[in-house]
């Protein structure tokens, strides 16, 4: 990212041009904008909490916004990576930053070296409220994340954002220097989430859910967060939870990203998203998968409160002792309910989901949140006033929060249950063969059932077709090539019973030492192995037949309709 000479600085008035120029800007320049507002990254969780906040300057030529980032972190690479991806294409060296003239500083992080910067600075909360103990390289002892520090607030020059009253008397507690330096907007995150949630349908169809229902692990950083305590957790959810009723989805801090790097995170959870896990990034996407969840796995972090404040079932997996007493976070460490590693995963997360109220947590969300529904207007009015300029005319636009950007890989190995509850009704459990890597023989999951494993042809992992009875062609092809495919799949894989190739009506299913079988499934876009795996069941149940069969899988069903093959 580039940054012109800043031997061309124009200077003015205390609230002048503010403008960085140089000779060409001169004449070529377009907007003769009033203000200059420095808005200094640091980490990615704060630079992502400045670039949702670029929104307040919507539309209005007279304020232009000018980037850095204060590396002072480790995470501080990872800033300047997103501000890259976000389209801004200049960021001012910090230590250039001293030669610019602006009307307002604003930050989302209260590590910043303040001392740096000139005229006054306003703090935005990268999180919720002041809920945590953090290490202070500084003095070797920890601090209260969020609080800048005592030199800066003693300065007049800093207006730290508050959420809500109570936290003004909770930082007055810890540093009576604060008094005078704050001001209570309420949350615009929370806004826009409340206001986001009834379009959750839209956000799940987004996700491709089909009826499923979405666990959201959510993972702050440091050793007493989620993962740090549980590692294993997203694989083992996905073992525990029938793929075909659940979507698993993990959100991790952004300081996890940048301090490891999104190659290694990514291969640390290798098995987890070939079991298909949906990791979303680091800077975005949050917001719709919390919108989106039916029930969230958490910690201490704010992601966790966001979710009981906004009614979600709420299961922790963890809780740092790291947490501030008497805050808000550990009330809810209190007050929620714990995940217990040793019980039954599948039925703990069932419990919280029958047994939920979504006004559970409705008392602490008020701790928490002041003046809901007018964060976006206050937080305007408050950057304004500090810009001395009057506010655009009209609403604030409170925005729909973007997609997630990436989907779950598709899983292509089952560890397969079935089972007849009727005649001619089959249900099928399924679980990623990917999160089970060792099949215990003892496993009791459906003890009713009859277990095998079936995987699909674009499987990675080599050794699977060879351990398959069920091997499957999912993309459609042609009757002719179908009939051809699943011959040849059985004398390639000489430990498959049943062979199976996707139509555009069905698929043709070949048996081991038995007939070929038409089939025809209604929706005829029904997956092929749901479909291998019911006519391998008859097969076992020694009713193959001309028939039709209702098969249930999740909350999904396919009827299907098996021809004997008359031709071989």
């Amino acid at each position: 990212m580039r940054w012109r000479s800043q031997a061309a600085v124009v200077r003015g008035d205390a609230h002048g041009p503010l403008l960085p120029v140089t000779p060409e800007e001169r004449v070529q320049g377009t907007f003769d904008c009033e203000r200059t507002v420095l808005v200094v990254g640091r980490t990615v969780t704060s630079t992502a909490r400045l670039l949702e906040a670029m929104r307040f300057f919507r539309n209005d030529f007279r304020v232009k916004p000018v980037f850095t980032v204060n590396g002072t972190s480790k995470y501080s690479a990872g800033a300047r990576r997103l501000l890259e991806s976000a389209g801004v294409e200049e960021v001012v060296p910090w230590s250039e930053v001293g030669d610019l003239h602006y009307a307002l500083a604003l930050s989302a992080s209260e590590n910043i070296d303040f001392e740096d910067l000139r005229g006054p600075s306003v703090v935005l909360p990268h999180g919720i409220g002041f809920n945590k103990w953090v290490p202070d390289p500084a003095t070797g002892s920890t601090r209260l994340a969020g609080l800048p520090p005592v030199s800066a607030l003693r300065s007049g020059r800093v207006r730290l954002v508050l959420s809500h009253p109570s936290q003004e008397r909770q930082l007055r507690a810890v540093c009576p220097e604060v008094a005078g330096r704050t001001a209570v907007t309420g949350d615009p995150t929370y806004d826009q989430l409340l206001a986001a949630l009834p379009l959750r349908g839209r956000y799940r169809r987004e996700l491709g859910l089909d009826g499923r229902k979405l666990v959201l692990l959510s993972s702050t950083w440091r050793s007493e967060s989620e993962l740090g305590r549980w590692r294993t957790l997203p694989l083992e959810l996905l073992a525990a939870l029938p793929a075909d009723e659940y979507q698993v989805a993990l959100v991790v801090h952004p300081n996890v990203w940048s301090w490891y790097g999104s190659g290694v995170v990514r291969n640390w959870f290798s098995d987890a998203l070939d079991a298909g896990l949906l990791l979303v990034p680091p800077h975005r996407g949050w917001h719709a998968a919390l919108v989106a969840a039916h029930v969230v796995v958490g910690d201490h972090g704010s992601v966790s409160l966001y979710g009981a404040a906004l009614g979600k079932p709420l299961l922790l997996a963890a809780f740092g002792a790291e947490h501030v007493a008497g805050s808000p976070i550990e009330a809810l460490g209190r007050t929620a309910d714990h995940l217990d590693p040793r019980g039954d995963l599948l039925a703990q997360v069932e419990r919280i989901l029958d047994d939920h109220d979504p006004d559970r947590f409705a008392g602490l969300a008020a701790e928490v949140f002041a003046h809901v529904g007018e964060a976006e207007t206050r937080l305007r009015d408050l950057l304004y006033r500090e810009l001395e300029l009057a506010p655009p005319p009209g609403a604030v636009p409170l925005l729909r929060p973007p997609d997630v950007e990436v989907s779950p890989q598709r899983v292509t190995a089952f560890d397969t249950f079935t089972a007849f509850t009727a005649p001619d009704e089959l249900r099928i459990w399924r679980y990623p063969a990917a999160a089970r890597p060792r099949r215990d023989t003892d496993d009791q999951t459906h003890p009713a059932a009859i277990r095998h494993l079936a995987v699909d042809e674009d499987e990675q992992n080599l050794h699977r077709p060879h351990q398959a009875a069920v091997f499957a062609r999912c993309k459609p092809a042609e009757h002719p090539t179908a009939v051809a495919w699943t011959t040849d799949a059985l004398e390639a894989l000489p430990g498959a019973r049943v062979t199976a190739a996707a139509t555009s009506t069905g698929c043709v299913v070949r048996l081991r030492n038995g007939p070929r079988i038409d089939v025809t499934a209604d929706p005829a876009t029904s997956d092929a192995l749901v479909v291998a795996s019911a006519v391998y069941a008859c097969a076992l149940d020694r009713s193959i037949a001309d028939r039709t069969l209702t098969v249930r899988a999740g909350a999904g069903s396919v009827s299907v309709r098996l021809e004997v093959a008359r031709d071989g």
